[in-house]
């Protein structure tokens, strides 16, 4: 029994011997076979290669045309490429710089506002209403022939902004200065002087009683006001017959300047109107002339300076003409007081002509 199994095992063994070793021979046939198609694929490479090189004008340089091409465009994708990469570096860089610029600007609009907020409580810092105090700094002066007693009076005056004065009463013309008045008596006369100082935080009043004999000084007075702006309290008349304009606060005459009017062919509405849009400059073709401080108050109509040349001087041939109805239909103002009107009385004020 056992020795016909062992002569079992023993065939096996023997069958699968014979199958490794035909394996092992058909493995080396497909090698051998790979190998010559390998050769005779290298042998006809180098042949078609020595032909490409002996003959220079064959087709195949187009081969090598296509090649170079190939190659050219694998260069030109790799350039392509390249400046792609650079754009995109660029871009990149540009977005960096945008957002720089951005935080930038963010940061400049922070610090303008800053300023902004800084100046607004600098400006409310300094707001003061004014105060006046009276000085005699002349006077009673009377003259050898007992004709006339002077006094100068010199108001000094605080506040911020700094305040207008306003004299109801100056027989100088304001030879000795804005902020002193002179006034002359005669024989037996009494005169209140009063003075009234403005800003845009309040307004002060203060008089002295005149007399040949003396005089009083009154206490000052000073009234905070909150409507300087309010174009309601303010009220504008030209006299187209004085050549006169005047301005009035709370029905009180705060100013009085020489005009001209428009001339016979191009007068000056008039009729009551609303001053409206300031212009600080305009250069007239038309006229060939400029002027400053236009304050409309009536379509084309206008208060404004007394012309002036392309230099921005007064036309003094212009100028002395003031008091004169001379202009195209507009307000002519010497330069100083167009400013004062400009600067001080609010848009929306009324105007009366007549």
């Amino acid at each position: 029994m056992n020795k016909f199994i062992n002569l079992k095992i023993f065939k096996n063994i023997l069958i699968l011997s014979i199958i490794f070793i035909l394996i092992l021979i058909f493995s080396g046939c497909v090698s051998h076979a790979s190998n010559n198609k390998n050769l005779k694929e290298n042998i006809s490479k180098s042949v078609t290669d020595n032909n490409t090189i002996t003959n220079p004008e064959s087709d195949n340089n187009q081969n090598f045309s296509n090649s170079d091409n190939a190659n050219n465009k694998s260069n030109t994708d790799d350039s392509n490429s390249a400046n792609s990469v650079k754009k995109n570096n660029a871009d990149d860089n540009n977005s960096n710089n945008n957002n720089s610029s951005d935080n930038a600007n963010q940061e400049n609009n922070g610090t303008s506002l800053s300023k902004n907020i800084l100046e607004i409580f600098k400006n409310t810092i300094n707001i003061m209403p004014p105060k006046i105090l009276i000085e005699v700094i002349e006077g009673p002066v009377v003259l050898e022939d007992n004709s006339v007693c002077y006094y100068r009076i010199k108001a000094k005056v605080s506040g911020k902004p700094a305040p207008q004065i306003y004299f109801s009463k100056d027989d100088s013309n304001g030879a000795w200065g804005k902020d002193i008045s002179q006034v002359n008596l005669l024989p037996r006369e009494n005169y209140q002087l009063t003075i009234k100082a403005t800003n845009s935080s309040g307004q002060a009043n203060a008089s002295i009683d005149l007399s040949w004999e003396g005089y009083n000084i009154n206490k000052s007075s000073t009234i905070i006001t909150v409507d300087e702006v309010n174009p309601d309290n303010y009220l504008i008349e030209v006299s187209l017959n004085e050549q006169k304009v005047r301005v009035f606060y709370k029905k009180e005459l705060i100013k009085e300047m020489v005009c001209s009017s428009g001339d016979a062919l191009s007068q000056t509405p008039k009729g009551t109107f609303k001053t409206s849009d300031k212009i600080k400059y305009s250069w007239l073709p038309e006229y060939n002339a400029g002027a400053y401080y236009f304050v409309r108050f009536f379509g084309s109509y206008l208060f404004h300076s007394t012309p002036v040349d392309k230099d921005g001087n007064t036309i003094e041939s212009e100028q002395i003409n003031l008091g004169k109805p001379v202009s195209h239909g507009c307000v002519r103002l010497d330069i100083n007081d167009a400013k004062w009107l400009y600067e001080f009385v609010p848009s929306g004020t009324t105007v009366k002509i007549y």
